[in-house]
């Protein structure tokens, strides 16, 4: 089954299955090889984000140490691997920049050969992390299964989608008066939390949650791209100064990009985020109720239980 509630199950039912499927996900992703089609960090990363959105869900349903723990575990993984991804990410950026830019500069192959090397060099020294991710995942997937998913009700998820949209929200106003990097990178943490979130109630109401969901997926595409360039700046101001054309010609681009992509996600930001968090509450309320009365004319066979899923 896909990433959203299933018709036929309860929501503690779908929650579990859905952070259960995450997580074997990226463990199968761990193992893949680097074919081309796709980075198995970056596909692993991507399963973990998935699962600690809708872990987030039933935040306040289990005792707050076993919830953080396995949060946290969960973000561990994610940082055995954070430089391999960071030095994927530094060298894809520079690839694009330089198809941008081409036809006005003879392009920046000494930079490109750089990052390739250090991102090989990464691959090499965390070799092992994929046995390592396994061992930890398999322990995480071992512990939750004996959380109390029967108990998860819908008013958790509508206070907790809540909470998702009012930091979110709260770091925007921030970004707003003052932008600064940190807090761009924050406001896309904040914004793909939402957008998983929205994509897994989808179900409540098809059509909305899927314009919503673009909408957010456009911001963080916008705010993934600042990141990204500020991060190659970084590490390039790191090396040496820019005394080649291809490099001053590079660095230029980064920072008219940069402020480029702000300003749209600012822009975005502030139309998706203009409900104040109550209302925006109110109305996931209003779609939960629609979409339980409809199931409740359907009730699951009395006994369904979150072992069956095993």
């Amino acid at each position: 089954m896909s990433y959203e509630l299933g018709p036929d199950e309860t929501i503690g039912d779908g929650i579990y299955r859905i952070v259960r499927r995450q997580i074997e996900n990226a463990i199968c992703a761990s193992k893949a090889k680097q074919n081309g089609k796709g980075s198995p960090v970056h596909e692993t990363r991507k399963h973990l984000k998935k699962a600690r959105a809708a872990l987030c869900l039933v935040r306040g349903e289990v005792e707050r140490d076993l919830w953080k723990k396995e949060d946290r575990c969960l973000g561990e993984v994610g940082q055995l691997i954070s430089q391999v991804r960071d030095a994927e990410v530094r060298l894809q950026t520079v690839r694009q920049l330089h198809e941008f830019a081409r036809g006005r500069t003879k392009g920046f192959r000494h930079t490109e050969e750089f990052l390739a090397l250090e991102l090989d060099s990464f691959l090499a020294a965390f070799s092992e992390w994929p046995a390592e991710a396994e061992k930890r995942l398999g322990r995480t997937l071992d512990r939750i299964r004996k959380w109390p998913w029967a108990a998860v009700r819908s008013r958790r998820l509508q206070r907790n989608v809540q909470r998702t949209y009012k930091h979110g929200r709260d770091i925007l106003s921030d970004v707003t008066r003052k932008p600064s990097i940190r807090k761009l990178h924050s406001f896309r943490t904040r914004a793909k939390e939402l957008g998983y979130q929205l994509r897994l109630l989808r179900p409540l109401a098809p059509d909305v949650f899927e314009e919503l969901n673009n909408e957010l997926k456009m911001i963080g595409e916008c705010l993934g791209q600042v990141h990204d360039l500020a991060f190659v700046a970084q590490r390039l101001s790191s090396i040496g100064p820019a005394t080649r054309e291809g490099d001053r010609v590079l660095h230029l681009l980064i920072e008219a990009r940069q402020r480029e992509l702000e300003r749209t996600a600012i822009a975005l930001g502030q139309r998706f985020y203009a409900e104040r968090p109550r209302q925006f509450a109110r109305r996931i309320s209003r779609y939960f109720s629609d979409w339980e009365r409809a199931k409740a004319r359907f009730p699951l066979p009395s006994g369904r239980a979150v072992t069956s899923l095993n």
